[in-house]
């Protein structure tokens, strides 16, 4: 593969427009309604979910800095239980996360290491390949342009969906998921160049909300913080 500092300052900023247009369209068409990366620098996604954006390290050339790009995690949420969800709520688990997290670097690719909650645990599930397709060699590395998605969220027909979509549960969690609650979840990546050398480890953490559903007849669960301190 081509190092970063081996292109010209013109290639750069030609990858990096086209890297940029890949992941809107990424985004576009797994998140429905992920938002839009960077239209404008404070555009919030059109989502109940949350988001959270990581800065990769800038690389020199010429005696400049030359940006990287950035790691998108964008809707994340707790989805909603569709059946027993008293129980699941009650049980602390187990909950289904969604997300989409795109690596709009024209110049890295990073690698999806570990999911972690404070209290409870996190499993990743790799998605099945399609019919006739082989499985990646490792599926939770993100090239340049290119998105990974979990869950699907409600506002997404599972009939109609030919997304490779991950599966994460969340076991454990006690009473720290509730509608009206966020649970801070963190990812971790590892940062490669294009030849799949490691330069780097970055992480973000994310308040998680609990999903608006599309559930006709939802019992919400909502502690009563007032109620939780009375004896």
């Amino acid at each position: 593969m081509v190092s970063v500092l081996n292109r010209s300052t013109r290639r750069l900023a030609s990858a990096a427009a086209v890297g940029a247009f890949g992941v809107a369209i990424a985004l576009g068409t797994t998140a429905c309604g992920a938002g839009k990366i960077s239209q404008t620098a404070n555009q919030e996604p059109a989502v109940n979910g949350a988001s959270g954006t990581i800065k990769l390290a800038p690389s020199q050339f010429n005696g400049e800095q030359v940006s990287n790009g950035t790691i998108a995690v964008r809707n994340v949420h707790v989805l909603y239980p569709v059946d027993k969800a008293d129980k699941i709520f009650g049980d602390g688990g187990p909950f289904k996360l969604s997300f989409t997290i795109a690596n709009d670097s024209p110049s890295r690719m990073v690698r999806l290491d570990r999911i972690s909650v404070p209290t409870g645990s996190i499993q990743v599930t790799d998605p099945k390949p399609a019919d006739g397709q082989k499985a990646s060699a490792d599926p939770r590395r993100i090239g340049p342009g290119q998105a990974l998605t979990a869950g699907v969220p409600s506002n997404v027909d599972p009939d109609d969906d030919d997304i490779a979509r991950f599966d994460v549960q969340l076991t454990g969690a006690g009473d720290t998921v509730a509608a009206g609650l966020t649970v801070p979840v963190t990812f971790e990546f590892t940062v490669l160049d294009l030849g799949g050398k490691p330069l780097d480890t970055v992480k973000t953490t994310v308040g998680t909300p609990v999903d608006g559903g599309t559930l006709d007849d939802r019992q919400d669960v909502v502690r009563d913080m007032q109620a939780d301190g009375e004896h």
